[in-house]
């Protein structure tokens, strides 16, 4: 069958044609069902497919991440109990309710020894928190500059924590200066420690 013959197919009447055209003709509109036909079943898979892909290159990072860390378990566990340590050291240096009251002697003799007159010194309202209660404490002295700079000096270098929060000086007579602080310290709430 040449060009021409093509040409003069009549496609109104299509069971005249010769039987080679007739099997192009059928052999084209099977290709093209099929080609359909696979199209719509395959495309849910095609799609899936592209999903599947993009999960595994999902996962496959998520592994080499996990995979990392857990190569690192050795140095977390060290961190980890080097942590631990940290904090039981500093743990100990907060009072128990033993040393507490202790704790106001300590500030009592801080102040004398450093030759200031001790006007008042006693506990506030405590403030409980997630993991420690805050214990505040009023302390008003009396002193000269120098000794009211040692008296501070000291009472940071106490082995239990306080921690002067505010303070404000007045001027009372000649070189005599009076100072009231708010001094705190914590204790650790171990009822509530995980």
């Amino acid at each position: 069958m040449n060009w021409q013959q093509v040409n003069e197919l009549d496609f109104d009447n299509i069971g005249q044609w010769p039987k080679s055209a007739k099997l192009v003709a059928i052999a084209l509109v099977c290709a093209v069902l099929a080609g359909a036909i696979g199209y719509f079943f395959i495309k849910d898979s095609l799609a899936r497919l592209d999903r599947t892909r993009a999960q595994e290159l999902q996962l496959k990072a998520a592994f080499e991440e996990k995979a990392r860390q857990a190569s690192a378990l050795g140095a977390y566990q060290q961190q980890l109990e080097d942590l631990q340590t940290q904090l039981e050291a500093q743990l100990r240096k907060l009072p128990n309710s033993l040393e507490i009251a202790g704790l106001l002697d300590d500030i009592s003799f801080v102040a004398t020894d450093n030759g200031l007159r001790l006007e008042r010194i006693n506990w506030e309202a405590e403030r409980p928190s997630e993991f420690s209660t805050e214990l505040p404490m009023r302390i008003i002295v009396s002193g000269n500059y120098h000794q009211l700079g040692q008296f501070v000096a000291d009472v940071a270098a106490l082995p239990r924590i306080v921690i002067i929060d505010s303070f404000n000086l007045s001027r009372s007579s000649g070189e005599q200066l009076n100072m009231s602080m708010l001094a705190k310290t914590y204790k650790y709430n171990e009822q509530e420690a995980p």
